[in-house]
């Protein structure tokens, strides 16, 4: 069976809802453009002198620790840097996050979003040259969709949405779990271009938040150590090359 790349996700600001991407330009060496460019933090969170490196996910608001924020969706311009907040399929909130006003637009609605929810004040950072994925090095995350479905119904015996593991690349076409045989260094192509995988993804309980309810409903680690025993959901990727990808395009494995 064909395994075929289903489509494009990136995440512009760590903790919230992704966009899907028509294409993504890839490359080496670098995860996809603008993904986790941006970071919310307080200061309680990441003290007086902000954010000017790389940091672990534990300094940010996230859903693991804010699940509020998957109460919202998002979009975005690259070219502008522009967030969009949605509600209900409606903005609701707009702001050029690569500048001090704009930034301070969608911070004070996040602080009356999650007033309750949070101690301090959100703030939004970035770094030049710098994203913020769970791994320092500079990873693209990949999801096999037969995975999923086979937890939804075999092991949970529910929906399960994939948006929940934010993943980068979703494919299909290749059997349940089949993506946790691949070797470290083998190489996968994608519109021919070629990728190296690194190791499994662990899953911790952000995952248990269901992204449509905002609500942790479904114990996800403890559902797989249950199920296949491992906390495995998708594979890191390094890219080799630069290219194009999209969406139909052919995935094999090397």
């Amino acid at each position: 069976m064909t395994i075929e790349l289903k489509a494009i996700k990136r995440y512009p600001v760590k903790g919230m809802r992704g966009v899907d991407l028509a294409n993504a330009k890839i490359r080496a060496h670098h995860m996809i453009t603008d993904d986790r460019r941006f970071v919310i933090a307080t200061q309680s969170s990441v003290g007086q002198e902000g954010v000017h490196e790389w940091a672990r996910k534990s300094n940010f608001l996230q859903l693991v620790n804010t699940p509020k924020l998957a109460e919202i969706g998002t979009d975005y311009d690259d070219a502008t840097a522009t967030l969009t907040i949605l509600r209900n399929g409606r903005a609701i909130c707009k702001g050029k996050l690569d500048d001090a006003m704009g930034r301070t637009v969608v911070e004070d609605f996040l602080k009356a979003f999650l007033k309750n929810d949070i101690a301090g004040t959100p703030k939004i950072y970035s770094v030049p040259d710098t994203q913020f994925g769970d791994m320092k090095e500079p990873y693209i995350s990949l999801l096999n969709l037969g995975s999923i479905r086979d937890f939804a119904t075999r092991i949970v015996q529910s929906d399960i949405d994939p948006m929940r593991f934010r993943g980068n690349l979703l494919v299909d076409g290749l059997e349940p779990w089949k993506e946790l045989e691949w070797q470290e260094g083998q190489i996968i192509k994608i519109n021919n271009i070629s990728f190296r995988v690194i190791h499994p993804i662990t899953r911790c309980k952000a995952t248990s938040v269901n992204p449509d309810t905002a609500i942790a409903d479904i114990n996800v680690p403890l559902m797989l150590r249950k199920g296949v025993n491992h906390l495995y959901m998708g594979v890191y990727l390094e890219a080799l090359e630069d290219g194009t990808i999209l969406p139909g395009n052919e995935v094999t494995v090397g």
